[in-house]
């Protein structure tokens, strides 16, 4: 039976595979070099960018690079790059752009070395947001400066700023970006930040800890430093002071011992001395029984300094000036009353008791005083203490308040320390005062035998010397004090002492007296003494107005001096005055004897308050100019604040005197130091001359004095005042220019602003019109003469008698 065997058809052969041409990882390789290549391009496109090239990239064409005669482009690239960079920066991202094809280099480095690109995907998100948040931040400083940042931000970067400045505003804007940007640092530092914040506090409290325990151990060595150094100190002054304690010891034995030997010399002159001598015998010191404890101050003596006795001059050793051609009698000294006979004794109970008060408080701040010394005044009493060794001069003036309250005294005045003396010096008032009279200082060789040209009489020091200056060499003086200090009197001491040393041929006084009665007095001597402008009313200048007519009067005899010496070729009025004397200058050219001028103004402050520049301008000038040619001027005030005596004023009166005045303030005011507020009035000063001030007792002249003296002299026939220059109409003030003439050029403003104010006040016209006082009143009384304004009421503003314009229209046009 056959068998029906199947034959197998044969197996086609399986084609082979073919091998690519390139391989996948040399595509790689490749591909990675042709995008390195391009990011590099790229970046050299961007980097080289400027703007220059945007016309060119404008007009981009492939034709245009094949043309021969293209313009070359700046861009490293040439047109193609410019037209790159022209797309990627400043339409784009900016320079900021740049970190993409950094980026696209990574991302061929990778593809060449055959590496996972995963994590470069993310990478690449940052690296676009970054450049993203770099050129919106360039654009928020651009629109913030205001200045051309576009080629950092491009269109991207200055669209997204503006549109955020617009939604939450510029504050806002600062807010967002710091946020995105601190997202944007966490997204790229991959580390735990919590990790990393908790080492970083970690290290700022080890370098505090570092720190607090450096500082501990500075405290710790400057405290051992300074221990070894207070106790090498410590053992030099124990050294130091030992030695000193002994020297003082010795000097203070000695010091007792001349003390005893005076005292007893003093009680041997008192016994043998004759009952006709006219010199009163010295009261005996008071000696308490010393005490045991030595902090008490007992064991000090106190040594007394008696007044200097000043020695009267006799009639024929008197220094009489020569007078006048027409027979003039100096007065005499029977004009001025006599000093009480009985002799200022000295209250050794009361220096005592005071030199104790001293100790005692002092040395409850355990401060020693080994030595005092006083210097009784005719008001106060100089208190010399000297310290201890090793005791601060700080430590004793800043107790002036205390030792004042324990002394119960009206004021002390500390001077530290007494110039060319180791010593502290405490001034402190008497309670009995001396009183010291103007004949005292007048009758005695200091005065009568000077040869000053005008002498003034300034007062008795502490030390009981006759202080007097000469007038053309201060040259200038500057006087305050309150009320009932004695200002005015000093100004009277001052004419009379000039009274009693110069002839009428060589003296003239120019007197201003804002308050009518100080210096009323002295209009009987206007015969002989008085010099006044020819248009003045009377002789002691009262008004303010002529005041001012006054003072430039003055200003005119100066410049005409200043001609008469030019001519004469001297340099000063006494040089002027002896030629002229001797016959070195002829009459008939003009030249003439130049007595000197003192211009008086007794209250300032109503005359600055008044006028104010106007007034403070003649006497600046005279103060500066007027000393050569022989005027000299004495200003008093009773407000020396700086309104009334001013810089410029201030300035050119380096002579200043200070009564007592109401606070320290006004004592810094006019003698650029404290000390006039611990005055005690009744004539006691302080006189400063340059940086030196000097306490004195200024001598008392009472009106019956001044009366005697004036009326002596005022019944003597006199060839009449001395005649001022006039001065011009146009410089005169309002009172005196009168309203005849034409009208002022402000005429019509001036009534136009009475008129609207309804307020006919000089004071509204100088602030309204900004001009001065003397304009003002003048423009005021030519109101008056037109009808506009009633008359002056005093302190009240004017009527007005005009109610609106309308009406001042029409009389206006009448």
């Amino acid at each position: 039976m056959p068998t029906n065997v199947q034959k197998r058809k044969p197996s086609k052969p399986k084609p082979k595979e073919s091998t690519p041409f390139i391989s996948p990882e040399r595509k790689k390789e490749v591909l990675g070099i042709i995008l390195i290549v391009v990011c590099v391009l790229v970046s050299l496109a961007i980097m080289t960018y400027d703007q220059a090239d945007n016309l060119l990239a404008q007009r981009f064409s492939w034709n245009s690079l094949l043309s021969p005669g293209s313009k070359s482009a700046v861009n490293a690239l040439g047109l193609t790059g410019a037209t790159i960079a022209r797309v990627l920066v400043p339409r784009f991202l900016g320079y900021c752009v740049i970190l993409l094809p950094l980026t696209g280099m990574l991302w061929g480095y990778a593809l060449f070395r055959n590496r996972d690109t995963s994590h470069l995907t993310v990478f690449t998100t940052l690296a676009f947001f970054g450049a993203y948040l770099l050129a919106t931040l360039f654009g928020w400083f651009g629109l913030t400066l205001e200045v051309d940042l576009m080629s950092m931000s491009g269109t991207w970067g200055a669209g997204t700023a503006g549109w955020m400045q617009r939604i939450v505003g510029t504050t806002g804007s600062v807010i967002l970006l710091v946020a995105i940007l601190g997202i944007f640092v966490l997204l790229m530092v991959d580390r735990d930040i919590q990790r990393t914040m908790d080492r970083v506090e970690n290290r700022f409290a080890k370098i505090r800890q570092s720190f607090w325990e450096w500082r501990a151990g500075r405290e710790v060595r400057k405290e051992e430093r300074i221990a070894n150094k207070d106790r090498l100190v410590a053992e030099k002054r124990t050294q130091r002071d030992s030695s000193l304690k002994q020297e003082a010891h010795q000097r203070e034995e000695e010091r007792l011992v001349r003390a005893a030997q005076q005292r007893e010399e003093q009680r041997r002159k008192v016994v043998s001395t004759p009952p006709v001598s006219p010199a009163p015998p010295t009261p005996v010191p008071h000696n308490p029984p010393a005490a045991t404890d030595p902090e008490s101050g007992d064991d000090v003596e106190i040594i007394v300094h008696e007044q200097k006795v000043e020695e009267k001059a006799s009639r024929s050793s008197r220094n009489v000036r020569s007078s006048t051609d027409y027979g003039f009698r100096q007065p005499g000294l029977d004009l001025l009353d006599e000093t009480d006979a009985r002799t200022h004794q000295i209250d050794y109970d009361e220096l005592e008791e005071n030199k104790q008060i001293l100790f005692d408080k002092l040395a409850t701040y355990n401060i020693e005083i080994i030595g005092i010394e006083a210097i009784i005044g005719p008001t106060v009493t100089l208190y010399e203490l000297t310290p201890a060794p090793g005791v601060k001069i700080s430590r004793i003036t800043s107790l002036e308040n205390d030792l004042a309250m324990a002394l119960a005294a009206k004021g002390i005045r500390m001077i530290a320390p007494i110039p060319g003396k180791s010593a502290i010096g405490v001034e402190i008032p008497n309670r009995h005062r001396e009183l010291v009279r103007i004949r005292d200082i007048i009758e005695t060789k200091t005065f009568q035998q000077n040869d000053m040209q005008l002498p003034l009489i300034l007062g008795k020091s502490i030390e009981g010397e006759i202080i007097l200056q000469d007038l053309t060499k201060m040259p200038h003086v500057l006087i305050a004090g309150a009320t009932g200090s004695g200002k005015s009197v000093g100004v009277n001491t001052f004419i009379a002492g000039l009274l009693y040393s110069v002839p009428p041929s060589l003296l003239k006084f120019v007197m201003i007296d804002p308050k009518k009665i100080e210096l009323s007095a002295y209009a009987r001597i206007t015969s002989h003494y008085v010099a006044m402008p020819p248009e003045a009313d009377d002789a002691i200048i009262t008004d303010f107005s002529q005041a001012l007519g006054t003072l430039k009067s003055c200003e005119k005899e100066m410049e005409g001096r200043y001609d008469l010496l030019s001519a004469a070729q001297v340099r000063s009025v006494k040089d002027y005055n002896e030629r002229f004397k001797a016959g070195g200058l002829d009459p008939e050219e003009g030249h003439r004897l130049l007595p000197y001028i003192v211009v008086v103004v007794d209250e300032l402050a109503d005359l600055m308050m008044t006028a104010g520049k106007d007034i403070e301008g003649p006497i600046a000038r005279l103060a500066q100019m007027a000393r050569a040619v022989g005027i000299h001027l004495i200003l008093a005030t009773q407000r020396p604040s700086v309104d009334v005596i001013t810089g410029l004023i201030k300035a050119n009166f380096p002579s200043r005197i200070a009564y007592q005045v109401a606070s320290k303030i006004d004592s810094r005011t006019i003698l650029d130091h404290n000390g006039a507020q611990g005055l005690v009035g009744n004539g006691d000063l302080l006189y400063m001359l340059g940086s030196r001030i000097t306490r004195l007792q200024g001598p008392f002249i009472s009106n019956s004095e001044i009366d005697r003296l004036t009326g002596f002299i005022g019944d003597q026939e006199g060839p009449g005042p001395y005649l001022l220059p006039s001065i011009e109409e146009d410089a005169q003030p309002a009172s005196m220019a009168g309203s005849g003439g034409p009208k002022d050029e402000l005429f019509v403003d001036a009534a136009r602003i009475i008129v609207r104010a309804q307020q006919g006040s000089v004071s509204l016209l100088q602030r309204k019109l900004s001009v001065g006082y003397s304009r003002a009143a003048r423009i005021v009384d030519q109101l008056e003469d037109a009808g506009i304004v009633g008359p002056f009421e005093g302190s009240k503003a004017r009527q007005v008698y005009v109610e609106d314009e309308v009406m001042l229209d029409q009389l206006l046009s009448q």
